[in-house]
């Protein structure tokens, strides 16, 4: 078993962290209305020390674990990488899975219940956790104020981000009050988020001691604008029954952000690939934005055991659930050294490497085959390995960090922007810059590639194979057009469902709030 250090979000004494989550298991998310709220924090009784404004802000990153969690599944299952077959009663889940796989789901469906609701709700506490607590430091005065204060905002800004690029338009709130509030507009959304990081962005560190890793930096901030402006015609537009109209693209301010990063000299491509994912992956110079996981009960990366087979490894063993649809597996270059992060054909433990059976006693062997998505084999599906298994884990709980951004990203976002520039060949030499650590000998893009709707497909392509499993390809294929028309589908899907609908419950709780068009 190796050792690992126990890694935290921050550091402050254990008295504060426990006050902490005491006031802000008091606050109420600012869509959740059914009760009256009843935290007693003040200016005058709280946040007045720089310990109890760290404890109040490893509140505020709490909600980071979603991106991992219920946006991450509802982004992978109802993306052309990933799918969760029912297998006899194991995954079936109302058949909410079915739902993201086919593009089904309702307001009320168990699709829109769950995960896309859990989406809704954990992003939307910690928006509300923030307010809480910049505006009870707004009468004090602390140590690292105005970073800590940037932070806060910036970490606000992102949950918005995702909000935005789940729902489109949502209720703009900077107080901790809670009361119904009307929707703004997506555009109004994306200008906020905007605001706020170009605002706060110089007061936050180029780089943190070792001791505050995970902590937000400017590189952190800088991929989000980077990524929001790559974005911008789809976060910026409106989406009626017919679709999305666009708002303004944003290339080049996207190309600006990636620029900011590269010229910053703080992040740098590890030399191997893999590196970036396993149990000790804080050590990656590839890191910029991460939620960081701990190989401890309830605050580990469960993604390993929602792929894994059942005898995968000991107890409490994989809940033999993700898996790889076969064409995005074959997709894939065969010298390609990201196809070896996938599990197919005989299998081993990865604890021990001797082989495993299926639970009918026979050599377990993946087959990429699904078949029926309702009625599943045991053994169908090739499964997604990017995140190596913890030795040292805590029943499902891994210590591997989760990247929200990496420098590989950053390189396709610029190679994207400038490639709708007109800069194409830029654009190649930046894709072939990740290629180059994944291929020996090197396999730079070919012919195909050289012109600016061939770059647009490769680029489509290179974050599927730079990027899969980390909940970046729904959004990538909203931004080029073919989320509602995937291959997997046999016929093309209604063009609003790039947005998800608002769940049923949070218009229960807060009646201003009005439903996604189509819906």
């Amino acid at each position: 078993m190796q050792n690992r250090r126990v890694k935290s979000y921050l550091r402050p004494t254990a008295a504060a962290l426990l006050a902490a989550v005491a006031v802000l298991g008091t606050v109420q998310a600012c869509t959740d209305l059914d009760e009256s709220p009843t935290s007693t924090v003040s200016p005058s009784n709280y946040y007045r020390t720089e310990q109890e404004v760290l404890g109040g802000l490893a509140g505020v990153y709490s909600s980071l674990r979603s991106v991992a969690g219920d946006y991450w599944y509802a982004s992978e299952a109802s993306s052309d990488e990933g799918i969760f077959p029912t297998r006899g009663s194991n995954w079936l889940d109302n058949g909410k899975w079915i739902e993201f796989k086919e593009q089904t789901w309702t307001p009320g469906s168990a699709a829109a219940g769950e995960n896309i609701n859990g989406t809704f709700e954990q992003f939307s506490r910690g928006i509300a956790r923030a307010n809480t607590v910049l505006t009870s430091l707004q009468p004090n005065t602390v140590p690292n104020q105005a970073s800590i204060v940037a932070e806060l905002r910036a970490l606000r800004a992102y949950y918005y981000y995702v909000l935005n690029d789940a729902f489109g338009g949502v209720p703009i709130d900077s107080v901790p009050d809670v009361r119904p509030r009307e929707r703004n507009t997506r555009a109004e959304v994306f200008n906020y988020i905007e605001r706020e990081l170009l605002a706060v962005r110089t007061d936050l560190p180029v780089t943190r001691p070792a001791s505050e890793y995970g902590r937000l930096t400017r590189g952190a901030v800088d991929a989000v604008l980077a990524s929001l402006y790559l974005n911008a015609q789809v976060m910026s537009g409106e989406v009626t029954a017919a679709g999305l109209q666009p708002g303004p693209a944003r290339w080049q301010d996207a190309a600006n952000f990636a620029d900011s990063i590269f010229n910053s000299g703080v992040y740098s491509l590890a030399a191997d690939w893999r590196s970036n994912f396993i149990p000790n992956n804080d050590n990656s110079p590839e890191n910029i934005f991460v939620v960081r996981f701990t190989n401890q009960p309830g605050l580990g990366l469960t993604i390993i055991n929602r792929m894994g087979h059942y005898n995968h490894y000991g107890s409490p063993g994989g809940w033999n659930g993700f898996s790889t649809p076969s064409e995005a597996y074959n997709a894939f270059d065969d010298n390609d050294q990201r196809k070896q992060a996938f599990l197919i054909g005989p299998q081993v433990s990865l604890e021990t490497g001797q082989p495993i059976t299926d639970n009918t006693g026979n050599p377990l062997v993946l087959v990429p085959e699904i078949g029926n998505i309702r009625q599943a084999a045991e053994n169908a599906g090739i499964r997604p390995y990017k995140f190596t298994f913890d030795p040292a884990h805590a029943a499902e709980h891994m210590g591997n960090d989760y990247p929200v951004f990496r420098l590989a990203e950053i390189y396709l976002i610029k190679a994207e922007a400038v490639n709708e520039l007109g800069r194409t060949g830029e654009g190649v030499d930046l894709v072939n810059t990740i290629r180059a650590r994944v291929f020996s000998p090197p396999e730079p893009l070919g012919a195909e590639a050289q012109t600016q709707a061939g770059l647009r497909e490769a680029i489509l392509r290179e974050r599927l194979f730079e990027l899969n499993s980390e909940g970046k390809r729904r959004t990538d294929m909203i931004r080029m057009g073919v989320y509602t028309s995937a291959f997997q589908y046999k016929e093309q899907k209604e063009p609003y469902r790039i947005l998800w609908p608002i769940p049923t419950r949070q218009i229960q709780t807060n009646p201003l709030l009005t439903q996604n068009a189509g819906y």
